[in-house]
């Protein structure tokens, strides 16, 4: 299996010693499962699905790492709320200088992604006032992170769900916030013990991947991902304690990205 198509538990990728997710090495990744029984046709099915849930998880992973201290450093840190020039991808978006978490990304240089903090709920950027409010590292700190970048994957979050996760659910459903129904992955995932919520009846469902909290007292993390116009798509990423605000946060999200310019399908 190519290396691309690897992956680690994401409470394993959370305990790195790794600092920046620029530095990880894919060949590390392994996906872990048991021995597929079956038709060569199963086989492959799996093969294909495995390979799909990676493309989703490798992105949970980089999360992961990145909040396992890097965003809580102050040196690359804008308090200039001045809408800036961004072009990511070849796509010019307008973008907030507070909000834009490292300063490589704020020289008006042609850009694969670009990251961003943004407090919440008053969808702004960094100040000085609210220094604590970005340094808090609980389970429902007041900030939520969006990486705005070139597509990766055929399939967004809510694409996963219909082609891979539902194929990995264990019997057990998780309790979830109103509006959201919960599954938990089985082993043959390779992602045993991780978590998937998702918004039960719509033909476009808003779908989150979790850890699973296990009575560490350790914060846990989320990710969800969707596409955006022909080439951008766009992770949004916050603590698991901030989950039963999944409405209004996927809702001022979605005006925010409209307002830099980012066209949402």
């Amino acid at each position: 299996m190519p290396s691309w198509c690897g992956a680690v538990p994401l409470r394993e990728a959370a305990t790195s010693p790794r600092t920046s997710p620029l530095d990880i090495d894919q060949s590390h990744f392994e996906v872990r499962r048991r021995r597929a029984q079956g038709s060569d046709g199963g086989w492959t099915f799996r093969i294909l699905t495995f390979c799909l849930m990676i493309a989703g998880t490798l992105l949970v992973v980089d999360y992961a790492i990145r909040w396992s201290g890097e965003f809580h450093g102050e040196n690359d840190r804008s308090v200039t709320p001045t809408p800036i020039p961004v072009d990511v991808a070849g796509t010019r978006l307008m973008i907030p200088a507070n909000m834009i978490r490292y300063e490589g990304q704020r020289r008006g240089e042609p850009l694969g992604r670009v990251d961003l903090m943004v407090h919440w709920p008053t969808m702004t950027g960094y100040s000085v006032e609210r220094r604590a409010d970005f340094a808090d590292d609980g389970d429902t700190p007041p900030f939520f992170a969006l990486t705005i970048q070139q597509r990766q994957a055929a399939t967004d979050s809510a694409g996963r769900l219909s082609s891979v996760y539902q194929h990995f659910f264990t019997d057990r459903r998780v309790e979830a916030p109103a509006g959201l129904v919960g599954r938990e992955l089985s082993e043959d995932s390779g992602l045993a013990g991780e978590e998937v919520f998702f918004e039960a009846g719509s033909t476009s469902p808003f779908t989150v991947h979790c850890m699973r909290d296990d009575g560490s007292g350790f914060p846990t993390n989320c990710m969800s991902e969707f596409h955006a116009g022909e080439t951008l798509s766009v992770q949004l990423r916050f603590r698991k304690g901030l989950l039963p605000h999944w409405r209004e946060i996927t809702r001022q999200t979605r005006a925010l990205l409209t307002g830099f310019g980012v066209f949402l399908k």
